[in-house]
Parts: C-alpha cells; sequence; structure tokens
C-alpha cells in the first residue's frame, strides 16, 4: 500500500515539473498593418457568397468558412472602417427571390449576385478538406518500469485548402485570388509541444489523444481566414514574446506584471533586477519587449541593442531589427 502510494506521488512531482519548465510568461505585441494588396477605395459594399462544394461535407466547411469570414471582417470595418458588408440572410434572401444559387464558382454568377445586392464587389470561394488516418506503432520508455515497449496509436493527416476571390461587380473583373492551405500532422503536432505530452503519457495519464480532423479543420479554416483577410484588409498582426527568467527575483516579478500588463511597474521591476545583475540580458530583453508594447519603439530598440550585445542571439537581433523598421530606421 505505501509503495503503490510512493508512485502516484512521484508521477504527480514528474507532470508538476514538466508544467512548472511550460509555465513562461508571455507578452502579446500588436501592430495595425495594411491590406497587402491594392485595392481601389472606391470598392466600399462587399458582398460574401456561400462557399460551395461538390460533397455534403465540402458544402458544410464551407458555410463554415464564409461564416468566419464574414464575421472577422465585420470585427475588422468595426475598427478600420474599409467595408461595408451586405447582411448574409439579405443576400440569400435576394438570391432566393431571384431564382438564384447563394454559392457559386464563377465571375459571371458573382457579377449577376453582386448587381441583384448592390454592392461594389463579391467574394466567393470553396473549401476541401482531406484527412487520413494510420495506425502505426512507437517504442515508449516508461520511467517508472524503467523498461520500453511497442504501443499502437493514431497518426492522423488533414489537410484544408480554401479559395476566395474578390470580383469587382461594375468591371467584372477579378481583384483578388488568394488560394490558402494549412496541414497538420500529428506526430509533428506531438513533436512541437514542447514534450509535455510525453512526459505525460509516459506516466500514464491523459492517454494518447489525437485531436479530431473538425478540430483541426476548422482550426485552418481560420488561419486560411486570416491570411485572405491580410490581402483585402487592414489587419492587425499579434506578436508574441517569451520573457527570459532573468538572474533574479525582481526580473521574475517584472515577468509576471508584464503578463498581466502592468508595463510600469513591469519596468520598474526590470530595473530593479538590472541594478542586482547590471549584465543580465533577460532582464535587458524583456525591458525592450515592455516598451515595443508601451510604443516606445526607441527605448526598446536600445534595451534590445544591449541584450544582443551581451548574447547575440537570433530572438534578439529579430527584436531589434522589428523595432527599426517599425520606427522607420
Amino acid at each position: 500500500m505505501h509503495r503503490s502510494y510512493l508512485l502516484v506521488w512521484t508521477a504527480g512531482t514528474l507532470i508538476l515539473g514538466a508544467l512548472g519548465c511550460d509555465s513562461k510568461e508571455k507578452v502579446e505585441i500588436r501592430y495595425d498593418r495594411p491590406a497587402a494588396y491594392e485595392i481601389s477605395p472606391k470598392i466600399r459594399t462587399l458582398g460574401i457568397a456561400e462557399f460551395g462544394g461538390k460533397t455534403a461535407a465540402e458544402r458544410r466547411w464551407g458555410d463554415i468558412a464564409s461564416d468566419r469570414l464574414a464575421s472577422r471582417l465585420d470585427t475588422y470595418n468595426n475598427k478600420y472602417h474599409r467595408y461595408q458588408l451586405v447582411d448574409r440572410k439579405r443576400l440569400k434572401a435576394i438570391l432566393d427571390e431571384q431564382d438564384l444559387q447563394a454559392a457559386f464558382s464563377d465571375s459571371s454568377q458573382a457579377v449577376q449576385a453582386g448587381k441583384l445586392a448592390k454592392v461594389d464587389a463579391m467574394i466567393y470561394g470553396s473549401v476541401t478538406v482531406t484527412s487520413r488516418d494510420e495506425r502505426t506503432t512507437r517504442t515508449k520508455f516508461s520511467p517508472l518500469s524503467k523498461s520500453s515497449k511497442e504501443v499502437t496509436y493514431t497518426k492522423r493527416y488533414v489537410m484544408t485548402a480554401v479559395n476566395f476571390t474578390v470580383d469587382n461587380v461594375v468591371t467584372g473583373k477579378t481583384l483578388a485570388s488568394v488560394a490558402t492551405m494549412r496541414e497538420y500532422d500529428s506526430d509533428a503536432d506531438k513533436e512541437d509541444s514542447g514534450g509535455l505530452s510525453s512526459v505525460v503519457k509516459m506516466v500514464g495519464i491523459g492517454g494518447d489523444k489525437t485531436q479530431s480532423v473538425d478540430q483541426v479543420a476548422s482550426h485552418q479554416i481560420d488561419e486560411c481566414v486570416q491570411e485572405f483577410l491580410s490581402k483585402i484588409s487592414p489587419h492587425e498582426v499579434v506578436v508574441t514574446e517569451t520573457l527570459g527568467k532573468g538572474k533574479s527575483d525582481a526580473v521574475r516579478t517584472g515577468n509576471k506584471l508584464a503578463a498581466a500588463k502592468d508595463y510600469a511597474e513591469a519596468l520598474e521591476a526590470y530595473q530593479a533586477g538590472l541594478r542586482e545583475e547590471p549584465e543580465d540580458h533577460e532582464a535587458m530583453f524583456n525591458s525592450g519587449v515592455v516598451y515595443e508594447a508601451m510604443g516606445k519603439f526607441a527605448e526598446a530598440e536600445q534595451m534590445y541593442d544591449r541584450a544582443f550585445k551581451l548574447k547575440p542571439t537570433t530572438k534578439y537581433v529579430q527584436a531589434r531589427k522589428r523595432v527599426r523598421q517599425e520606427s522607420g530606421g
């Protein structure tokens, strides 16, 4: 009985240790970006058609894609005021009244629908989701039994392709055509997880779970929609920086404050850490991240530069380059 309790306690210790190693504070830095494609400012009103598909499954994914696109674009329009959207229910009602399909795949149909809806441009597209599962084996080592064994698991591959087209209703010309694709490999996903899932599985907790096809495809569609919108609309870019742990308790306190967006207090903590450890390059880098999040690019560049000169890492030089570009340097 005593031995069983000890094993459970040991497993718990392993899991907590793994979680602790992965619990690094992060700061999100947000930038507004213009559209990648030049679309005439005369194009103001947009209609979004139902995305078509050859099968019922593709039409279902098409509905999801067009709904996500409408929702995300509406959010962008509230911030950037670039376009005006025609409500998709109203558009469908107009097309139903004319006995026209709400989903289409060519310019002539898009122009016809756009004229009826009285919009400047129509967006339409298609979605294809393919997936396959393979039963395979791998070797697992158990630290409890100190032995290896072959285990069977499901390897899953998912590919989602979303094609978007924007047509000018007046001229009939295509303003933008964007083909996007995302791929998922469950083995690669586990390798990118930082090893936490493998530690949990080694002690026999959590099992070997693979994301469902619907979960993966839904996420991939979101990414494809985001990529398309970056081409045609002003948009927001989010840079996520992981803060260094530093050499003092003051830096670690600053990290918690920075993650909570208490930037002024975080800077005070980092400054205290640098007084204690003047060559703490992670404290310098973290200060740069906070200055950048506050829009103080000159100060951010200075801190990134100091950190890079102490430890010339790719992470530091990329951060320095980023703020130089933002400040026009």
